[in-house]
């Protein structure tokens, strides 16, 4: 136990317990295994004493402490708790210290704090500042172990809660300790419902109410005498044992000169717990009334109140104000410190809460004005403003409007929407009322609020500056494709365009038209509506503008619909992309990956992950978790069909573990590429538990682009025997096809959905299904495509007409970039030669398809191509078990990119994961490799892939 000499407070008094548990994280932390400890409990119990505890040791131990703590008025300030956890080091380091630890992913975090890069062509989503924030943290942490303290969370801004949150679940391989306080009961918040999730949390320490003994002990201190059992026993029971609340009765008791005997009892039954407040008040009134004005004026400007400001505010000379801080910090209200805060925030709610509600409004006003005079940001005045009373001050909307750009710009997107929606209830002028919309809009579109399509709705019912109006009519409809207002957004966007005509501004009317078009493509009920707009451009456009390259984008996509040459929509897309320009421009538009997508389609594969993966590095170095999983979603598509299986899965579970909630648009297709890897490698039963885990639901007609994953559980079920249920998924598929107008996905359908009849024994309709795929695809003409459509129709067929057509399916896809479709092909023609007797004629294309599926990794096509072999008599090799072929996706994934040359922290940051996955992943790859260096890596695996 330790406490302060002559000190007359509880400090830690009967806190052995603690104080070990505490210790032994420190210990722990400082061995590099990180965890999280909750101090909880109710106000004044003494967490604060333990967290100082807590801090002291580890800067003793020489961990690097990080210190912070909430604040009831600063619960408006985004990122506030961030700040004061990370600007002083950060200010204090040298400038090769401070390169250090804000590099690579740790510089996006600069863009929450006060200390900023420049940083114009970075992300700015909460989910990349967030990614940033860890970085930080991390190489922190590299340097030297790190507690951070956290002293009154559940007042924790939103943004630096989600921090707090995301950290710890990273936390494991850091050397970080996460220490906060936070209160329970009444007062209690719940700031932090993500980071008090049972997992996260190591340790919960809960400091129990003070024993008789130490309340004996701490009477004696404070009153100087020896107090009698009765006295010791009333104060407990007054109190409830609570430390501070025994202190103040305390205190208040001596103001009054009581002795600490049997007589004094009935003085402590008068100053029960709900009165201590009022005991505090009283003493608070008897320094009179300059301290009674300066503790009021800071209890309004927070818990860290510059003197000077406190005496204006409190309209105090200074030297009075001087006298009244020095009577405040003698009755024990203020801390003897500067800047000036009170002893602890039941104090200062006590104080604040006798401040009657109108002259706390005006109060807060006032502080915003005396503040920003004093040159403060409009992001620290925000708070006070918050608490004004609205009215009509449109100096208070411009302050609002000003701290909502600099939250917004730090990636503290729920600040920003509260500071907007506070200036529109100021009221703002009524020309000023659809600009305040659409920048609340457009905040809550980032943030993914709810709200976001209605605000911006209203703003475009009002008058906006024609480029505000293009950005919000765009920014509308993307935040409704997924829902029932898409039609609406159309209209309003079309509105936009003929404004631009209108107007003469032909250039931004065609960028519209091209965004417009794209957009559209996203839901099937309005693919339809722009079609013949489409094709009207036909043959007109070169791309020589951003408008041009938007259009020729979404005419891409949709000739990847229809039945046209898959050469002449590629060509669209190659014009579309040809000069980067829509990979940067505008934001948000889905022009430049739909066109990539097209590519795709038409199988032009390598150019497809090329385009791709430029966007995945884009993403990364702008930290763009959104950017990244757009990206990334798309390219595990692509390097599946090139038969990079393991590296398709791979990439897709990372990709929706660290950002499949920010971008809901694309959940499905990642768990379609999962599931797809999922049926070649592992026991169906697993596929079907894994959609359950995803929660992916029968009917998926409500959820937009769910094609991919209809098609892929159709499939799976076909692989299981079940063709009903896949033929109700391909009914899903071909219902949306039909609503959207569209031929080309329904060409894979009608194949797969023949496969599925010729499981049931339906052959007529199977055989008719199968022949139509196969009229479509040819004038299509995509080689995997085409293969497909003749294994389907060879496979129903039978017979010398089938082979003939399982023989040609393998031929069209001899060489092709598609090498996965190239194995099955390969496999269904030897495996109809030996059931037709051509045992030896089967022997080479099984021996191929073998070969093949195995570096694909298509286990289940290898193991019916190895079964087949032995079928004709022949001795196919054993599966392979060790070495490459034995690594998991993502630690094949992993140690390609070390092969490479990237370091651990490289990689970590490149595939949003942490230093420890990284690590974890290459240990157990060396030792399925059978290696014991980095160095050995490239030799061990495949031929490199890019990542």
């Amino acid at each position: 136990m330790r406490t302060r000499a002559g000190s007359a407070t509880a400090d830690l008094l009967e806190r052995e317990d603690e104080s070990e548990q505490l210790a032994a994280r420190i210990e722990s932390a400082l061995a590099g295994e990180g965890s999280v400890v909750a101090l909880e409990g109710e106000a004044g119990i003494g967490k604060s004493a333990l967290l100082a505890y807590a801090s002291q040791r580890a800067a003793e131990a020489g961990m690097r402490v990080l210190s912070a703590r909430g604040g009831e008025l600063e619960r408006d300030f985004g990122y506030g708790v961030v700040r004061q956890l990370f600007d002083a080091a950060l200010v204090s380091m040298s400038p090769e210290e401070y390169e250090n630890v804000t590099g690579g992913a740790a510089g996006l975090a600069t863009t929450a704090l006060s200390v900023r890069d420049a940083l114009a062509d970075r992300a700015k989503d909460p989910g990349s500042v967030l990614h940033g924030l860890y970085w930080l943290t991390a190489n922190l942490a590299a340097e030297r172990p790190v507690l951070i303290a956290v002293d009154d969370a559940h007042w924790a801004d939103s943004a630096s809660a989600s921090f707090l949150a995301y950290i710890a679940r990273r936390v494991e391989g850091l050397a970080l300790l996460i220490v906060y306080a936070t209160r329970v009961g009444e007062g209690a918040s719940d700031a932090l419902p993500a980071i008090a999730e049972p997992e996260l949390v190591a340790t919960v320490v809960r400091p129990a109410v003070l024993s008789e003994a130490a309340t004996v002990a701490l009477i004696d201190r404070l009153l100087g005498s020896d107090s009698s059992t009765e006295f010791a026993h009333a104060c407990r029971v007054a109190t409830g044992g609570n430390p501070f609340l025994l202190q103040e009765l305390l205190r208040a008791l001596q103001a009054d000169g009581v002795v600490p005997d049997e007589q004094g009892c009935e003085r402590v039954m008068h100053i029960a717990p709900n009165t201590i407040s009022r005991a505090t008040l009283a003493r608070l009134r008897r320094l009179g009334e300059p301290a009674t004005r300066l503790a009021f004026a800071i209890a309004v400007l927070g818990k860290s109140a510059e003197l000077r400001h406190a005496a204006a505010l409190a309209e105090l000379e200074p030297e009075a104000a001087g006298e009244a801080a020095d009577a405040l910090t003698a009755a024990a209200i203020v801390r003897d410190t500067r800047p000036l805060e009170f002893i602890h925030p039941i104090v200062r709610t006590t104080v604040y809460g006798e401040i009657p509600v109108a002259q706390r409004a005006v109060s807060h006003k006032r502080a915003a004005r005396l503040l920003g005079g004093d040159s403060v940001g409009a992001a620290e005045l925000a708070p006070h403003l918050m608490a004004a009373e609205p009215a009509g001050d449109a100096e208070v909307v411009r302050c609002l409007r000003v701290a909502a750009g600099e939250v917004r710009d730090r990636g503290a997107v729920d600040a920003a929407c509260n500071y907007l929606t506070r200036a529109l209830a100021e009221p703002p002028l009524a020309e000023d009322r659809p600009s305040i919309l659409y920048e609340l809009g457009t905040a809550e579109f980032t943030g993914g609020w709810p709200d976001a399509s209605r605000h911006l709705r209203e703003a475009l019912e009002g008058r906006l500056p024609p480029h505000v109006q293009r950005a919000a009519a765009v920014e509308f409809l993307l935040t409704v494709v997924a829902t029932g207002e898409i039609e609406q957004g159309l209209e309003l966007l079309d509105a936009s365009r003929a404004s631009c005509i209108a107007s003469g501004d032909t250039g931004a009317a065609l960028e519209i038209e091209g965004i417009l078009a794209g957009t559209a493509q996203l839901n099937p009920a309005t693919t339809g509506r722009v079609r013949a707009r489409l094709q009207a451009f036909e043959g007109g456009l070169s791309g020589g503008t951003l408008g041009e390259r938007l259009v020729l984008a979404a005419m891409a996509y949709d000739a990847a619909h229809r039945l046209v040459p898959a050469s002449h929509a590629a060509d669209l897309a190659e014009l579309a992309v040809a000069d980067g320009t829509l990979l940067v421009a505008p934001p948000h538009a889905p022009n430049y990956p739909l066109a990539v997508w097209t590519l795709f389609y038409a199988e032009r594969l390598e150019r497809a992950e090329e385009l791709y993966t430029g966007a995945v590095r884009r993403a990364r170095t702008r930290g763009s978790l959104v950017g990244f999983a757009i990206a990334s979603s798309c390219r595990c598509q692509v390097r599946f069909c090139q038969g990079r299986i393991a590296e398709a899965e791979a990439e897709a579970r990372t990709c929706l573990e660290a950002a499949g909630h920010a971008y809901g648009l694309g959940r499905h297709m990642l768990i379609a590429s999962i599931l797809d890897a999922m049926v070649e490698r592992s026991e169906l039963a697993d596929c079907h538990e894994f959609l359950g885990e995803q929660g992916v639901g029968e009917d998926l007609r409500g959820v937009a682009m769910a094609s991919r994953l209809l098609y892929s559980r159709g499939h799976l079920r076909l692989a299981a025997g079940d063709p009903a249920g896949a033929l109700r998924d391909f009914a899903q598929i071909r219902e949306r096809d039909e609503l959207a107008g569209r031929d080309l996905t329904a060409v894979a359908t009608r194949g797969s959905a023949a496969l599925a009849h010729w499981q049931l024994g339906d052959h007529e309709i199977a055989r008719e299904l199968a022949d139509d795929q196969l009229e479509r695809s040819r004038i299509w003409g995509a080689p995997g495509s085409l293969s497909f459509a003749l294994r389907a129709a060879g496979t129903i067929a039978g017979g010398d007409e089938g082979i003939e057509l399982l023989r040609e399916a393998a031929a069209v896809v001899e060489g092709a970039s598609a090498r996965y479709e190239c194995a099955r092909s390969l496999t269904a023609y030897g495996a109809a030669l030996r059931r037709a007797g051509h045992r030896r004629d089967a022997r080479e294309p099984l021996r191929e398809a073998l070969e093949l599926a195995d570096r694909c990794g298509a286990l289940r096509t290898a193991t019916l191509a190895r079964a087949e072999l032995l079928a004709t008599g022949a001795r196919p090799r054993r599966a392979a078990r060790s070495g490459a072929d034995s690594l998991t996706p993502s630690e094949r994934r992993v140690a390609r990119l070390a092969a490479d040359g990237l370091s651990n922290r490289e990689i970590a940051q490149g595939l949003f994961v942490t230093l420890r996955t990284v690590e974890g992943h290459l240990t157990q790859s060396y030792m399925k490799l059978d290696i014991g260096s980095r160095e050995e890596l490239g030799g061990a695996l495949s031929p490199r892939s890019a990542a």
